[in-house]
C-alpha cells in the first residue's frame, strides 16, 4: 500500500475511532470483547476489506483482513495495538479457509451479508 494512502487510512481511522459510533460484529466465542467495525468497503476481485477494533479487557486490537465470499476465504492484512502498528504489519498472511466458529469466520460472515457494493 502506498504510503499516502496508509497515513490516509491511519489518520481517517483515528479520528473515526474517536467520533463516531459503529456497527458491532456478534463474536459468540469471546463474550467478553467488543467488535466494531471501522471500515467495510470492497476490493480488487470483488473481495472485501474489513478493519475491525477489539476492545476487551487488556485494551484495544485493530485487524484488517481481506475476504473472500465466493470461495470461503479469509487472511489478515495487518494486525496491532494501534492503527499505525496495524498498518506497518507486513508479514505475508495466507488466505484460509473461513472456519464459521472462529473470530474471523463471524467477521467474514457479517462482512459478506452488510457491504454495500457498487452497482
Amino acid at each position: 500500500m502506498p504510503v499516502l494512502v496508509t497515513l490516509a487510512l491511519s489518520a481517517s481511522l483515528a479520528v473515526s475511532a474517536q467520533a463516531q459510533r459503529f456497527p458491532v460484529i456478534d463474536v459468540p466465542n469471546d463474550p467478553a470483547a467488543r467488535y466494531d467495525v471501522l471500515m467495510l468497503v470492497p476490493i480488487r476481485g470483488g473481495n472485501l476489506e474489513i478493519v475491525t477494533r477489539r476492545v476487551g479487557r487488556r485494551g484495544e486490537t485493530f485487524v484488517q483482513r481481506e475476504i473472500n465470499c465466493r470461495e470461503g476465504l479469509v487472511r489478515y492484512l495487518g494486525q496491532g495495538h494501534t492503527v499505525d502498528e496495524m498498518n506497518a504489519d507486513h508479514r505475508n498472511y495466507h488466505f484460509e479457509p473461513i472456519d464459521p466458529n472462529a473470530i474471523s469466520g463471524h467477521i467474514a460472515e457479517y462482512a459478506c451479508a452488510n457491504v454495500e457494493r457498487p452497482e
